[in-house]
């Protein structure tokens, strides 16, 4: 089982590579969600260049029509470059890799749709490979969908968990709503019914709102020895220290050695859904 890190910043990725740690996910500037940071092709390049280990682009964030032309060209241009793979959101990044053959190695990454071994199955079918399983799925279906697929299956294990996103700048329609001057990017949100306040915030003229952080380390020996292929780690909105330090327990607990007990929440590895698909059926109109 390998290990991909989420860096905090650019310094802290280059200290991060000197670990032992198995590549890194990067943001592609303007194109990613979720990321502390993001980084262009020029500095993709250099990174690169300055390491042996796998080295995976994200470009999850919607995409809309008049991002495709610029889309096709990035593309083209991490085609050329030695990096691992494509995390992508947008099936528009599956029809381009397709369409202009660029032989990408691409990630199934839809945020929280990938919830089955089936859906995994059919997007392997079509000749993607790996898939980044949602954060709100539990512990046994994690274990269940590696069971009964053949991709490389990529798990979120620690960092804030990603709860919500749109495309509207919410925070600053807000504040112009009110007629009161935003004064940061970063906000708390009260949630009344569950008494309980989330982090939302601004990121290339979108919304996102983040729940508490998962600390999945005491489940790291369960994941390797049922043969998950990566578990992942996000330092988005942590200082430096405390990531580096996450990060170092995390190598610790990889590697069979000592197993720091879990600082935060295990999220929903443990809490199971109560909506279930009873049977699966397929409804054909006579009329088509």
């Amino acid at each position: 089982m390998k290990i991909l890190i989420c860096p905090v910043n650019i310094n802290n990725t280059y200290k991060l590579l000197n670990k032992k740690i198995d590549g890194i996910i990067l943001g592609l500037k303007g194109y990613s969600v979720f990321s502390n940071f993001e980084v262009n092709i020029k500095e993709i390049k250099k990174i690169i260049n300055n390491t042996d280990k796998e080295v995976y682009i994200a470009i999850n964030k919607i995409i809309y029509n008049k991002d495709i032309s610029k889309i096709k060209r990035l593309l083209i241009q991490l085609s050329k470059l030695n990096i691992t793979g494509i995390l992508y959101d947008s099936i528009a990044i599956y029809n381009i890799n397709n369409e202009l053959n660029l032989n990408l190695n691409l990630v199934w990454n839809q945020m929280h749709f990938p919830t089955n071994y089936m859906t995994c199955n059919y997007w392997n079918n079509l000749g993607v490979n790996s898939a980044y399983l949602s954060t709100e799925i539990t512990l046994d279906e994690i274990i269940n969908i590696k069971k009964n697929t053949k991709m490389n299956i990529f798990t979120y294990i620690y960092g804030y968990l990603p709860i919500f996103e749109s495309s509207r700048q919410l925070l600053t329609n807000y504040f112009n709503h009110i007629k009161k001057i935003k004064k940061d990017n970063k906000y708390y949100l009260y949630e009344e019914i569950s008494k309980k306040y989330y982090l939302i915030y601004e990121n290339n003229k979108e919304t996102y709102i983040l729940d508490d952080i998962l600390d999945g380390i005491e489940e790291v020996k369960t994941l390797k020895k049922n043969k998950i292929d990566y578990i992942v780690l996000n330092g988005l909105f942590h200082t430096e220290n405390k990531f580096n330090k996450a990060v170092n327990n995390y190598i610790s607990a990889i590697n069979n050695k000592k197993i720091i007990k879990s600082m935060y929440g295990k999220g929903f590895l443990y809490k199971e859904t109560i909506y279930k698909v009873k049977s699966w059926r397929i409804l054909i109109n006579q009329s088509y």
